[in-house]
């Protein structure tokens, strides 16, 4: 038999309470840093951790200003959204007391299923989804039913697995490709055999999530029964996280494209993961352009294989850069070495990062040298340093830890 060879790295946690924490942490940062995203959320009781943690940061204020726009992505055939087993009255009864503009729902008990498909994939298509938050099945797939084809867009009338007479309503690959952002969420041992062919075998129809597998800014999150099929990585138990630092070129292009000094903080993070596995890398940069930011600009370009990349989107400066990577950080549940890669010439870079110490974090610092201009970077640090602590201390202030982060 030929050995199985390991593909995309997924980051692999102690049970799916850290899963659905770590979801609602990058939902939350999405918010943060683009109030009014467009979501593609999951429903059913495997994904309570996740809406429980996004409800406990709206009522501690992490989620004010919030406003997205939520829409379902599949749906049972004779499943009205007033049926309480329906997906869309699972969906609104999960996002309550979370803070959402609009939620757009699939009524699949519509008298013309192909018009309730198109005025769904309408919705879907009308601008693109910023973030698509997808569950794992079994059998490899993300949403309800047979696959569509690999590009097929919008909501398709698929038949259910294991049902000759059942069908559903979900949304194409295609639709999900095209989004900005894909997560996937893997839990229990019933996700095993799934998870194993989405990263390990040969991409095919026969498992539609490995047809996603190379998105450019795809997440796999998954608990430790979920990854129990996969070849083993150092990284799966490590308790190191990288903090890789964006820099980019304002004015280069209206999605300010990332600096050489990104690049070789990119490289020299890459090494270091390469000697010494991390759990994960968080990478980091903020656009208030609507393009991408540094951190996605990174993560399209971070080799997958070395360690699964999360990203901080929401930090203006290097001090919101620390704050907002800490709830990320904390809700990992085992990470108890941080090292902040950036340049060395990024001398507050320790001063930011200090506070981690406070929450049992060991702290480290790595800087890469690139062939920028070090005198006028290193003269806009030290003007910069009169600021630095009243800075840290506002960017702290705003810190919300995961609430159950002890449990």
């Amino acid at each position: 038999m030929t050995p199985r060879r390991p593909g995309l790295a997924p980051l692999v946690l102690a049970d799916p309470h850290r899963v659905g924490l770590v979801a609602a942490e990058l939902i939350a940062n999405r918010l943060a840093a683009r109030p009014h995203a467009r979501l593609v959320l999951p429903a059913g009781r495997a994904m309570q951790e996740l809406y429980e943690a996004l409800r406990a940061h709206s009522a501690d204020g992490a989620l004010d200003g919030a406003a997205p726009t939520v829409l379902q992505l599949d749906e049972h055939v004779s499943s009205s959204p007033g049926d309480p087993r329906s997906v869309a009255a699972q969906l609104r009864t999960a996002l309550r007391n979370v803070p959402h503009a609009a939620l757009h729902t699939i009524d699949g008990a519509a008298a013309d299923l192909d018009a309730e498909a198109a005025r769904h994939g309408l919705e879907l298509e009308r601008a693109p989804i910023d973030l698509a938050v997808l569950v794992l099945g079994s059998d490899g797939s993300v949403t309800v039913g047979a696959a569509p084809a690999r590009f097929s867009s919008g909501v398709s009338l698929v038949a259910l697995a294991g049902e000759a007479a059942g069908r559903g309503l979900a949304t194409g690959l295609g639709t999900l490709y095209r989004a900005r952002e894909l997560i996937v969420l893997a839990t229990g041992s019933r996700a095993a055999h799934g998870l194993r062919a989405m990263l390990e075998e040969p991409v095919g129809p026969w498992c539609p999530a490995s047809l996603l597998r190379d998105h450019p800014r795809l997440t796999v999150v998954a608990d430790a029964d979920a990854a129990a099929a996969l070849t083993p990585r150092p990284g799966f138990t490590s308790d190191r996280v990288f903090v890789v630092l964006g820099h980019r070129e304002p004015g280069i292009s209206a999605e300010h494209r990332i600096s050489a000094e990104s690049r070789a903080r990119l490289r020299h993070a890459v090494a270091l993961a390469r000697r010494a596995p991390p759990r994960a890398v968080v990478l980091t940069g903020y656009t208030s352009t609507g393009g991408l930011s540094e951190a996605e600009q990174m993560k399209a370009t971070w080799p997958e294989d070395a360690a699964p990349a999360l990203l901080e989107v929401a930090g203006r400066d290097t001090a919101e850069n620390a704050s907002r990577s800490l709830p990320i950080v904390l809700a990992l549940g085992e990470a108890r070495h941080v090292v902040v890669v950036s340049s060395a010439w990024h001398v507050r870079v320790p001063f930011f990062f200090a506070p981690y110490r406070r929450f049992g974090l060991r702290v480290s610092y790595r800087g890469s040298f690139a062939h920028g201009n070090w005198p006028r970077m290193l003269a806009e640090e030290l003007r910069g340093a009169r600021h630095a602590a009243a800075r840290r201390r506002e960017a702290m202030a705003a810190v919300r830890p995961p609430t159950q982060a002890a449990a």
